[in-house]
């Protein structure tokens, strides 16, 4: 399985969309009953659709898509773990510190 949330004609926040693809529905609409629950998918499997399978799907995951030595340093540091926040409380988690090929992007005055 492999998540994506770089949809051209609309924004999808890479929580959003593990937030969906767990309750089963869109990330705007997660307050409503999940269509098709048993099609859901797991914490592990929604956040490895956004990292290690999307980097296999991408030809890259001998550099990218986990934390190891010799791969790109691209990682997001979450308020809470995402395999236990409910998955509609998933897109509002909020997003410590961004880091990408090494660099900060993105930290939380709060750090």
């Amino acid at each position: 399985m492999v998540l994506g949330s770089d949809w051209l004609i609309a924004p999808y926040p890479p929580l959003g969309v593990m937030g969906g693809a767990r309750h089963r529905r869109p990330s705007r609409d997660l307050t409503q009953a999940p269509h098709g629950p048993e099609q859901a998918l797991t914490a592990l499997q929604a956040l490895q659709g956004m990292t290690v399978n999307a980097a296999r799907a991408a030809g890259e995951e001998h550099l990218a898509g986990r934390i190891a030595l010799g791969h790109r340093a691209d990682l997001t540091v979450l308020a809470d773990d995402p395999l236990t926040v409910d998955a509609t409380g998933l897109p509002d988690l909020p997003v410590l510190l961004t880091v990408v090929d090494g660099g900060v992007t993105h930290r939380d005055p709060s750090l």
